[in-house]
């Protein structure tokens, strides 16, 4: 999909335009709609994990843990984790025809594109995965891609993001579905936009206290027009 901006976004300052602020979006849980596939990989290999398959209940109560909870809940060493989300996403490419877009997101990023947006994605996805997705939903708009691990370590990854594309904090807003997004922002102090139909429950982005908090794409384009 080609879409050429119309700057709509840009507004009269003292000395000058202002360009439009550049919108980072996390990727699974917030644009895709990963957890659905993410947990009928983990119950195909619950023997294998030594744990129960998960259902609906489960689903939820984890939706309700950090990502470091969820790490302590099922006992898994840290030194494990880099070969497992390796391996995850080297299965989840094979699954990434089959994942939804969230309800609504579409029209969100067309529009904002076409607003004169600086569009990006960061993710500890592959940067495989994303652009094979974005390709499947005819929605190769982005003009950028960052793929870094950071499970626990978003902030850093975010820093390496704004360096790489010569981006300002003052420049920038993120978009994300987990608290440790929230937290990421918070510490090197951009504003975040966190969305409530990602990964985590409404009610544990609330307690970290995120810039913005929606519950619909639509919100989005309102927050960042105004």
């Amino acid at each position: 999909m080609s879409i050429e901006p119309n700057q709509d976004c840009r507004r009269d300052v003292p000395n000058g335009k202002a360009p439009c602020p550049a919108l980072i979006f996390d990727f699974d849980g917030t644009i895709a709609d990963t957890l659905s596939v993410i947990i009928r990989m983990v119950n195909a290999h619950a023997d294998e994990l030594r744990i129960s398959p998960l259902d609906d209940d489960d689903v939820e109560e984890l939706r309700g843990l950090s990502s470091l909870g969820i790490v302590k809940k099922f006992k898994i060493p840290l030194v494990k984790i880099p070969a497992m989300v390796l391996r995850s996403q080297k299965e989840l490419h094979r699954h990434m025809d089959e994942i939804p877009l969230f309800p609504g997101i579409r029209d969100l990023i067309i529009d904002l594109k076409r607003q004169g947006f600086r569009l990006g994605i960061l993710t500890s996805n592959s940067r495989e995965n994303v652009r094979k997705f974005l390709l499947t939903q005819d929605l190769d708009v982005f003009d950028f891609i960052h793929s870094e691990s950071n499970l626990f370590g978003k902030n850093r990854a975010l820093l390496h993001l704004l360096k790489k594309h010569d981006l300002k904090k003052n420049e920038v807003i993120y978009v994300g579905d987990e608290t440790r997004d929230i937290e990421a922002c918070q510490r090197i102090r951009i504003p975040v936009i966190a969305v409530s139909w990602g990964f985590h429950r409404r009610d544990l982005l609330t307690r970290r206290n995120p810039t913005y908090l929606v519950d619909s794409p639509q919100e989005i384009r309102t927050i960042v027009l105004n």
